[in-house]
């Protein structure tokens, strides 16, 4: 197989910006200041940002974190000691490599507040003679969010969801996860619709 004449060391920035721009996950560079450089196309539609809004913000601000709107603002607040993607940020600008940390954000969508749960990723870079930090953050929010304790009626097996509302399993499970649902018989509904049947006639 033919290679494409390119060393590592020696990788244009014309072909360093098309590997930014067409990576299929939200990756946003930080500078020093925890304050965001650039993000990519999929940042900037996950987030529903520009790269424009986003330059020099903190990371909060972009995910629009309910956090980052406390007087303190984005990083500040004691709720934020706690903040994976600020931590990850912090080890990265302190020489750590750190690696697919989950951390959950409530974020407001739409005049509503969300979970968004992200894994995270962050690497330190140096690029002339600055310390910044390139991460990478996976939107998992789907595949985690049925973890953790789901009131469910004891009789009805109706489930109580996150705004106090009552509803079918089935429709729960459409609702907030990606599983598509498909209709059976166990064999003990079987056999009580056999004997139902039996006694009917």
């Amino acid at each position: 197989m033919q290679g494409t004449g390119y060393q590592w060391n020696e990788l244009d920035s014309d072909f360093a910006a098309f590997l930014l721009k067409t990576l299929p996950l939200a990756l946003m560079i930080v500078n020093d200041a925890t304050k965001i450089e650039v993000i990519n196309e999929a940042a900037q539609n996950i987030f529903n940002i520009s790269n424009e809004e986003a330059y020099l913000q903190k990371c909060g601000n972009i995910l629009k974190c309910i956090n980052a709107n406390t007087p303190e603002g984005c990083g500040e607040c004691i709720v934020c000691r706690k903040c994976i993607l600020r931590k990850s940020v912090l080890e990265a600008l302190n020489g750590k490599v750190v690696s697919r940390n989950k951390g959950t954000f409530h974020v407001l969508h739409q005049g509503e507040v969300k979970v968004l749960t992200l894994l995270v990723t962050a690497s330190p870079i140096h690029y002339e003679k600055n310390t910044m930090v390139i991460v990478i953050a996976e939107d998992v929010s789907l595949i985690t969010q049925l973890q953790g304790l789901i009131p469910i009626c004891s009789v009805c097996h109706r489930i109580h969801d996150e705004k106090g509302e009552w509803m079918g399993l089935e429709e729960y499970l459409m609702k907030n996860s990606e599983a598509e649902l498909t209709h059976d018989i166990c064999p003990v509904c079987s056999e009580k619709m056999r004997l139902k049947h039996t006694l009917s006639k």
